[in-house]
């Protein structure tokens, strides 16, 4: 089941009057910490928390500006300061799985290399690295914010502290819960949770490589007339990766690009995100969802409870969800249709919410060889059940029914398959 962190410790509404981020105790969600909204907010633990970000970049520019060759003194201090593991306690990030990753060491001496050449040819901003999605491989909003959420970690666990004194969650309220330094130890991460402020957050963009360079290309002349000269139509054709290496290239080339980013960078401005009517549709999705088996449950006699049985029953429960109650909003935004992640996710919630009920397990984009499926049901290795989403509107409708679920099948080993 999704655990929010509200239902959990029966909190009500109070985090939500607190504009304080509900998490989902058990699962990441989709949302990161926006540099540009950190720069902005009012919340006391984090007035100055932009600055000390900054100052942490400028540093390790600065090292990189005196170091005379890759491995001397200097480049090494550069490269231990920008050892940025993940923040586990968050619960945010653009992960399926109760943990995240955080950076790896073949990254981190990646982005210090080339930040290295971008210096010595002339750009020696900090912002330099708040635009580091712009030109590396790997790197994108998610990222950036476990990045954020290292230098400022003092500071999460402050606003934690405050909002867990005002909501009293203490040991003296809920003994059976453990805790940490006075920090309530999530129970299926084992990490002490740390809270944020929803006005630091923004919605994680739905493609695991996103980054925004298209636009980026099309606004500054420059490049748009490089990329012309270069590659011309090919552009549209380019994966992302190839995309980053050329803007990478470009910038060591002509820095004076780059500058003119980041000054644009600098004067652009985010709106605060609207977690109520939350257009990404992940925090809806799992608020509503976690209400679901109580308002309107499932029941099966135990001889039913079979992979399958439960995962037809939750499809149809879905449907009548979506077409009698309020699930409605999760496929739908501001009257348009939201596109198949977010579906996908919104159906997750639901289903991982009764799948408890029934100790029936679900994982999403379970890759066995043949791709990830949208959905696996199991109770067993000889009990599994294969469900495959996809909006009429998908290029891709028919092949997924005729080919793609089928692939599938022979790879998870099972003919129960479902197509939604």
């Amino acid at each position: 089941m999704l655990n929010l962190l509200s239902s959990y410790l029966r909190l009500g509404n109070k985090l939500d009057k607190l504009e304080v981020f509900d998490p989902i105790l058990d699962l990441d969600s989709n949302y990161f910490i926006n540099i540009k909204r950190l720069k902005v907010t009012e919340t006391p633990e984090f007035v100055g928390a932009y600055e000390k970000v900054n100052m942490r970049f400028e540093q390790i520019g600065r090292l990189l500006g005196v170091s005379t060759k890759p491995n001397d003194k200097m480049y090494r201090t550069a490269i231990s300061m920008f050892n940025f593991p993940e923040v586990n306690g968050i619960c945010l990030g653009y992960s399926n799985s109760k943990t995240g990753s955080g950076m790896g060491g073949k990254l981190r001496d990646q982005i210090i290399g080339d930040a290295k050449q971008i210096i010595d040819a002339g750009v020696s901003d900090p912002e330099i690295f708040h635009l580091v999605g712009l030109f590396e491989r790997g790197v994108g909003p998610d990222r950036l914010s476990d990045m954020i959420a290292c230098i400022i970690k003092e500071e999460i666990v402050a606003y934690t502290l405050r909002i867990n004194k005002e909501l009293q969650i203490t040991k003296k309220r809920y003994p059976k819960c453990e805790f940490k330094d006075d920090l309530l130890v999530n129970p299926y991460k084992g990490e002490p949770l740390l809270l944020l402020p929803t006005d630091i957050l923004h919605e994680l963009p739905i493609a695991r490589d996103w980054e925004d360079i298209d636009r980026v290309c099309s606004e500054i002349e420059a490049i748009r007339n490089e990329v012309n000269v270069t590659i011309g139509k090919r552009w549209g054709k380019l994966a992302v990766g190839m995309k980053k290496d050329f803007m990478r290239d470009l910038f060591i080339k002509t820095p004076n690009i780059l500058s003119e980013i980041i000054e644009r960078y600098r004067i652009a401005s985010i709106d605060k995100y609207d977690f109520e009517t939350d257009s990404r549709g992940d925090y809806l999705a799992a608020k509503i969802a976690n209400s679901l088996p109580e308002e309107f449950p499932i029941e099966l006699k135990a001889k039913d409870v079979s992979s399958y049985r439960v995962a037809k029953s939750i499809c149809n429960k879905f449907k009548d969800l979506v077409e009698n109650n309020k699930v409605n909003e999760l496929l739908y935004a501001d009257g348009k249709p939201r596109n198949e992640k977010i579906v996908q996710r919104a159906f997750f919630c639901v289903a991982d919410s009764y799948c408890n009920a029934f100790n029936i397990g679900i994982s999403a984009e379970t890759d066995s060889g043949r791709g990830p499926v949208d959905f696996k049901f199991e109770t067993s290795y000889e009990d599994r059940t294969l469900v495959e989403i996809k909006l009429t509107s998908s290029s891709n409708l028919v092949h997924g029914m005729e080919t793609q679920i089928q692939e599938y099948a022979k790879a998870e080993k099972t003919r129960k398959l479902i197509y939604l």
